[in-house]
């Protein structure tokens, strides 16, 4: 029996193959937004704690009218760059979201050729057990003869 062929052998390797890289571009978009999240919390923190201190600073009484416009400049820059961590975060999580949905799609249309595949396989198995059946039974019809004449 001649061995199994697939004739979208090729198709199903691309399919394979974009299939590959849709994941490595998903975990590329997702390294990105874990590493602007972090980005994003720290600046969070470090405007938190410039609050507390101007806090504990008016909290212990004396403050010159200069060091408050430093706390107050150095507080709204913080808060300048944690929005746009925010919205670089925000963008970023879209496009993990598109990579995800590509990833998605990509293994849909894998699976897809792959089920093809395993139906076109069980039918040449049964073809190739049709075909030897037969033969054995041609076998056994000519011993059979042999005995009878």
């Amino acid at each position: 029996m001649k061995r199994f062929a697939f004739r979208l052998e090729a198709v199903l390797e691309l399919r394979r193959a974009a299939e590959d890289a849709a994941k490595l571009a998903f975990a590329n978009a997702r390294r990105a937004a874990d590493a602007q999240a972090a980005v994003h919390a720290g600046l969070q923190a470090a405007e938190r704690r410039a609050k507390d201190d101007l806090a504990g600073t008016q909290r212990a009484g004396v403050i010159r009218v200069a060091d408050l416009l430093i706390h107050h400049s150095f507080i709204a820059s913080i808060a300048r760059r944690t929005a746009a961590a925010k919205q670089r975060l925000s963008e970023l999580e879209g496009e993990t979201l598109k990579a995800r949905d590509a990833v998605v799609a990509a293994s849909r249309d894998r699976k897809a050729l792959d089920k093809l595949r395993e139906h076109r396989h069980a039918g040449w198995v049964k073809d190739g057990l049709r075909e030897e059946q037969k033969a054995l039974d041609e076998n056994a019809a000519v011993v059979a003869g042999r005995e009878r004449g």
